[in-house]
């Protein structure tokens, strides 16, 4: 009698399982706020979908959502609460300026394990202040007076370059460009460069802890659960059953250690190099208000500012420099334009004159367009207002978002668009507005002027006339173009990156 009484509970709650999964389905089908938006059934009925494209196939959801787009139209459904918008014009509206409020979407912001830095902020007005404590650190003004810092580095990487001519010795150009802004960044966090650009081989495993870290995103979207949890955990128990996820862990410790480390230096009245950084500053600063001050808020803000400070220029340096090398005729309109500026000024010319030279400028743009910056779709969330897409009605609080791969390939706008062709942007500078490589509108990213300082500055360096020969090796086209999205852009995985010869 017990075992048929066990049974038939077991065979209850089976029957009370299936009820419930397809009550879910035909409520987010038919009844759903969002079951007029088109899209496939699949998606709209549950996460699984984007889970199979994002953690089975390995960060291929966003050209899953391409293909959709051209199936469905402009706008689509991509999972059972999030709006997706193909079209170019609407960017203004999806990132507004001040106004209307928007919100981050909390599921997607636990990517990399955050959960106070400004980036993952969901409330406004919360994100306005937080950025507010750090924004000034990366406007314009603040990175001319910081300019010899950037400067000083990049001459590092200068004297090392040189040091490898005629040696023929392949070096990896992602390895040697996340050195260069992983130690500029941490120059100016924490008045301590990392030393990357000292090790022989300019530190591999720093370009790779970056590409571990977000390879670990889509796992941590869909399970939430899983960091805390194994945070709380002993390191030998996720070792065994999450290795991956010990790269986090240890990324994330290694930036509370540094923030402790300040706060010991304050406590000790001890000044700082006499160099602006951000954690000294902000620690010190009384208007910053104590909230801000808290060690798991700064390891947050410690891990985004390092984490983004890193990647994503320094990705966009090593696609761009291999467009430049791959297409002689850039090359050498390059070289020629920056000729008379680099005599002027002993090889080291300001950021601002540099911001003067129209095909370096379109070179730049062209580079980010074609290396994406962020691949992965950033949303928003209107909690005061409806906004209307194409007949479509938005309901407010609903996740909206847009992603660069699609902005930037549209051939539309940009005919051709795999092709690095910085011309496009000679003959129509208004084409610059529809690049989304640091987002748009006020949640934009803060280091964007860090960024196009150092995209500048260094270009301009290892592109010096008669400085250095460059030349490929063991590299092509597919160790360059993105074929998976991790917020981060990453080519076929078993790449060996970006190498060349230096002469």
């Amino acid at each position: 009698m017990a075992t048929m009484d066990k049974t038939t509970l077991i065979e209850l709650l089976s029957a009370a399982f299936v009820l419930y999964v397809i009550g879910l389905y035909v409520y987010r089908m038919y009844f759903d706020r969002l079951s007029h938006i088109p899209g496939p059934k699949l998606a709209a009925a549950s996460l699984w979908y984007e889970f199979y494209y994002d953690v089975v196939l390995k960060g291929q959801y966003t050209y899953k959502i391409r293909e959709l787009h051209e199936e469905y139209g402009p706008i689509i459904r991509i999972n059972p609460y999030e709006i997706h918008i193909n079209d170019p014009e609407y960017i203004d509206t999806v990132y507004p300026g001040s106004s209307p409020r928007t919100m981050k979407y909390q599921w997607s912001q636990k990517m990399f394990g955050q959960r106070t830095d400004f980036f993952a902020t969901e409330s406004h007005e919360l994100h306005r202040i937080r950025r507010g404590a750090l924004a000034h650190y990366f406007s314009v003004q603040s990175l001319r007076r910081l300019e010899p810092g950037i400067q000083s580095q990049l001459d590092k990487l200068v004297s090392r370059l040189q040091g490898l001519k005629g040696s023929g010795t392949a070096i990896n150009l992602l390895d040697v460009f996340a050195s260069l802004t992983g130690d500029i960044i941490g120059q100016y966090a924490f008045a301590r460069p990392y030393g990357f650009l000292e090790d022989p081989d300019f530190s591999p495993h720093w370009h790779a802890l970056m590409i571990d870290v977000s390879m670990n995103g889509h796992i941590l979207k869909q399970f939430g659960w899983m960091l805390p949890m194994m945070r709380a955990m002993p390191e030998w128990m996720v070792k065994i059953m999450t290795p991956q996820m010990l790269t986090l862990i240890g990324f994330q410790a290694a930036f509370r250690k540094q923030v402790i480390e300040v706060k010991e230096r304050i406590a000790r009245s001890e000044k700082s190099s006499g160099q602006t950084t951000i954690f000294y500053d902000v620690l010190t600063n009384p208007q910053v208000r104590p909230q801000e001050k808290e060690t798991d808020h700064l390891q947050d803000e410690a891990q985004t500012i390092i984490g983004a400070g890193t990647v994503t220029t320094g990705h966009i340096l090593a696609i761009t420099t291999f467009y430049i090398i791959n297409n002689p005729s850039i090359h050498e309109k390059l070289e020629n334009e920056l000729s008379s500026l680099m005599r002027e000024n002993d090889g080291k010319p300001k950021w601002a004159q540099l911001e003067q030279l129209p095909y370096l400028s379109a070179i730049i743009q062209e580079g980010l367009r074609i290396g994406y910056g962020i691949s992965h779709r950033l949303q928003r969330l209107f909690p005061d207002t409806v906004i209307e897409y194409n007949g479509y009605a938005i309901p407010t609080m609903t996740p909206v978002s847009m992603t660069s791969v699609l902005i930037h390939d549209n051939p539309s706008l940009f005919p051709d668009p795999r092709t690095f062709n910085p011309d496009r942007f000679l003959k129509q500078p208004g084409l610059k507005k529809y690049i989304f490589s640091f987002g748009k509108g006020s949640r934009q990213c803060a280091g964007l002027n860090l960024a196009y300082a150092e995209l500048y500055l260094v270009l301009a360096a290892v592109f010096a006339p008669g400085r250095f020969k460059w030349e490929l090796y063991e590299t092509d086209i597919t160790d360059v173009e993105t074929k998976h999205d991790f917020m981060n852009t990453s080519p076929k995985l078993d790449s060996k990156g970006i190498r060349v010869l230096v002469n």
